[in-house]
C-alpha cells in the first residue's frame, strides 16, 4: 500500500499534551485514546477543530453519554454496547461512527466478537439507527510471534474483503481495517490494514520513556 492509503492513529494515551501538540504542528490529525475520561481531558487540552480523536479502548455502557467527541470508536465489542450507543445517539440526534472489534485470536483475555459472529452482527446492525459501522478492528497478543500474528491479520483481512463484496445494511460499510500497533503494524499493513494504531514507536525517546 502507498503511505497515503494508510491512516496512522497516533496513540497518545501516555503522551504529554505538549508532545501531541508538536505532532499536530507537524501536520498530524488522527490521535487515539484508550480511556473515555482521559481522552476527553486530552481533547480539551489539545485544541484543534480539524483533529480526529479515536477511542480505541473498551467502552463501559455507563460511559456512552460521554463519547460523542470521538470521531471513530474502534472498540464496539458486544451487542449490549451497540444498542446502548444507538439508543443514546438517536436521542441526541447524532450517529456514532464505529468499528466492530473482532477477537480474531479467540483469546478469552481479549474483548471482541468471534470471527464467525461478524456476519450476523453486521446484519443485525441494520436495526441500529444511531450507528454507522465503518469496518473491523482487532488487537492481537503481543507475545504471539510473527507467524501467528500474520495469520491472524490475514484471516481478518480476508473477512474484511469478503464483507466488502456483500450486500450490507445501509449503515454498514467496510471502509477501515484497523489492525497493528507499534510492534506489528508492518505485518498488519502487509496483510491489508489501512489503519494502524501506533503509540510508543512515535512518542517514546531513546530512553524508552514517553515524552
Amino acid at each position: 500500500k502507498a503511505p497515503e492509503d494508510i491512516t496512522l492513529v497516533a496513540v497518545s494515551k501516555l503522551a504529554s499534551p505538549d508532545s501531541v501538540r508538536a505532532l499536530v504542528a507537524a501536520g498530524h490529525r488522527d490521535f487515539g485514546e484508550n480511556r473515555v475520561q482521559d481522552g476527553l481531558r486530552k481533547v480539551a487540552e489539545v485544541a484543534g477543530d480539524n483533529l480526529r480523536w479515536h477511542l480505541i479502548g473498551r467502552v463501559q455502557t455507563n460511559k456512552v453519554k460521554y463519547i460523542s467527541p470521538f470521531h471513530l470508536v474502534h472498540s464496539l465489542d458486544r451487542w449490549e454496547l451497540a444498542e446502548k450507543m444507538s439508543n443514546y445517539a438517536l436521542k441526541m440526534g447524532i450517529q456514532f461512527q464505529c468499528l466492530l472489534q473482532v477477537n480474531v485470536a479467540a483469546d478469552p483475555a481479549k474483548a471482541g466478537i468471534s470471527l464467525d459472529e461478524a456476519d450476523d452482527f453486521l446484519a443485525a446492525a441494520a436495526g441500529l439507527g444511531g450507528m454507522s459501522l465503518r469496518g473491523l478492528m482487532t488487537i492481537t497478543a503481543l507475545d504471539a510471534g510473527e507467524e501467528q500474528t500474520r495469520a491472524w491479520f490475514e484471516s481478518l483481512a480476508a473477512k474484511f474483503r469478503a464483507l466488502s463484496r456483500q450486500q450490507l445494511p445501509e449503515n454498514v460499510r467496510m471502509d477501515w481495517l484497523s489492525m497493528g500497533m507499534s510492534g506489528d503494524f508492518e505485518l498488519a499493513i502487509a496483510a491489508g490494514a489501512n489503519m494502524v494504531r501506533v503509540g510508543s514507536a512515535i512518542f517514546t525517546g531513546e530512553d524508552g520513556q514517553y515524552a
